[in-house]
């Protein structure tokens, strides 16, 4: 019994063996110009082009502060750097209130309330917090100066960054001054990043 098992499998190996031995693969067949005097011949080449990978570095988490009694508002630079290849457009796509703080505001326009008459109940619901490059440092000319605030729906492209250069964006707000404790609010920001 087991030297007919042991046939039965060497028999199935050999098999195997002759099909891969004689399997020939299967190529594009050629093709021969003839004539006489010139002779022209076609060939297609198709080619494969893979995507270029986007890469940026910037923050994931900016804090900001107001401070009543001085009247500042102070944020740090988000520090944008294009690590592609090739030139890099940075829109802001959104910048909008969120919730998760101790209290949600109410983005409008700046121009929209008189900031250091609002009440206690007005400067805990309304901010005109906006974002817009800091300085022309890194942007490539044409890059847009104006500040998108967080009211204003549409995107709006800051500029573009060349290879290995970084650009700074600024916060900047208007505010109530009336605050009776310690608050908390949450803004979130998109970006989008698309070669130039």
């Amino acid at each position: 019994m087991k030297s007919n098992i042991k046939r039965f499998l060497a028999c199935i190996v050999t098999l195997a063996v002759l099909m891969v031995s004689t399997a020939v693969p299967a190529f594009a067949a050629d093709t021969t110009d003839t004539g006489t005097g010139s002779v022209t011949g076609n060939v297609t080449i198709n080619g494969t082009i893979s995507p270029l990978t986007i890469s940026i570095t910037h923050p994931v988490n900016v804090a900001y502060a107001i401070s009543p009694d001085a009247g500042t508002f102070t944020a740090p630079d988000l520090n944008v750097t294009n690590n592609t290849k090739v030139a890099v457009n940075v829109t802001v796509e959104s910048l909008t209130a969120a919730p998760g703080g101790s209290l949600t505001f109410t983005d409008v326009d700046p121009s929209s309330n008189s900031w250091s008459t609002l009440n206690l109940a007005d400067s805990k619901k309304y901010i005109a917090l906006g974002i817009k490059a800091k300085d022309s440092t890194g942007w490539n000319s044409g890059y847009n100066t104006a500040t998108h605030w967080a009211v204003n729906a549409s995107p709006i492209l800051v500029g573009s960054l060349n290879p290995a250069v970084s650009g700074n964006l600024a916060l900047t707000a208007d505010y109530g001054l009336s605050f009776d404790g310690t608050c908390t609010a949450n803004h979130n920001l998109v970006f989008l990043f698309q070669l130039a």
